[in-house]
């Protein structure tokens, strides 16, 4: 059945004004609680609306939460098209570090959404979590693999890697980095000296080091 947004027309047609604002009640609510604790009472006090006006934008609120989360793939999705078209020219490990800068530029720019990405795979209470963990890891493989194998086409890199093998790896060490910093962005772990000191730039070149005496003949 796949994840259903349940967004009607009424909604699509507001006028962006109003239709940012429902959106960012919403994603602030999603972002500071777990599912099953958000609240649509607070959603529509903050978005200025009534509650019965919100469920004729969103059927429900499995179908308000879907509708944020694939605006935020939506939005990632983008980023990451910027990245694959403006650096076409590059080698594989320059393209990686743009992709490393461009994740963090987004959890910076939408802290929100990184946060009720975040919320999804670290929570069991989210409605469609399976869906969309498995769909997030899957477009990121593939955007991973197809520099990848970009890469070993150019001669860049090994030309005995398996290329869906390397993306699984890479994409997990790019995920886990770009966590890191936004729990440190976002004040958390400030207990953890090891994230507390990280600096992103140093922190990229020291893992494509790691990577390339992997990747490279």
């Amino acid at each position: 059945m796949g994840i259903q947004t349940t967004a009607t027309k009424m909604f699509l047609q507001l006028d962006e004004e109003k239709r940012e604002r429902v959106l960012r009640a919403a994603i602030n609510e999603f972002a500071d609680k777990n599912y099953n604790n958000a609240s649509m009472n607070v959603v529509v006090k903050s978005a200025g609306i009534s509650k019965g006006a919100l469920f004729k934008y969103f059927k429900n609120k499995a179908g308000l939460f879907a509708f944020v989360y694939k605006m935020a793939l939506g939005r990632v999705k983008d980023y990451l098209r910027q990245v694959r078209d403006e650096s076409e020219g590059e080698d594989f490990f320059r393209r990686l570090q743009k992709v490393m800068l461009a994740g963090l530029d987004f959890t910076h720019a939408h802290p929100g959404l990184a946060a009720v990405y975040y919320r999804i795979v670290f929570t069991g209470d989210s409605p469609y979590k399976r869906e969309i963990v498995e769909e997030v890891h899957r477009e990121s493989l593939a955007f991973i693999e197809s520099l990848i194998q970009k890469g070993i086409e150019r001669g860049e890199l090994r030309a005995d890697l398996d290329p869906g093998l390397s993306a699984f790896l890479v994409e997990a060490v790019v995920d886990r980095f770009v966590h890191a910093h936004h729990a440190q962005f976002q004040g958390r772990n400030s207990s953890n000296p090891r994230i507390s000191r990280m600096d992103p730039g140093r922190e990229i070149e020291d893992i494509l080091e790691i990577l390339r005496n992997g990747m490279v003949q």
